[in-house]
């Protein structure tokens, strides 16, 4: 490796942490740092959090699967309600102007 080709490199490594905004946070005068904090440091700290429910959510969907299997293999009825009425309600047909029309009225 010759003097030009180390140089290059060299320069290439500071040119890539002068411009790394994902490690640092950039220069803020102090009068304007707690914006700042409420304004990015807060929503990536939101944004880590919020994907925490998908997991919850899959254990629900995956709960409601369960008891719908359940109730169509033994028959069961639930508040006068069973699996049959259940697929019913599920293939049914919506009427969107309907609805339209509905919302319209409240």
């Amino acid at each position: 490796m010759n003097d030009s080709e180390m140089r290059r490199r060299e320069l290439l490594r500071q040119a890539r942490r002068l411009y790394d905004d994902k490690k640092d946070m950039p220069a803020v005068h102090p009068r304007y740092g707690r914006i700042y904090h409420e304004l990015y440091q807060d929503n990536t700290e939101e944004q880590e959090t919020s994907g925490g429910t998908f997991y919850i959510r899959l254990v629900i969907g995956i709960l409601c699967f369960v008891c719908f299997v359940y109730m169509d293999q033994s028959k069961a009825e639930i508040a006068q309600v069973n699996s049959t009425a259940i697929l019913e309600q599920i293939e049914k047909e919506v009427d969107a102007d309907a609805i339209i029309e509905a919302w319209k009225n409240l």
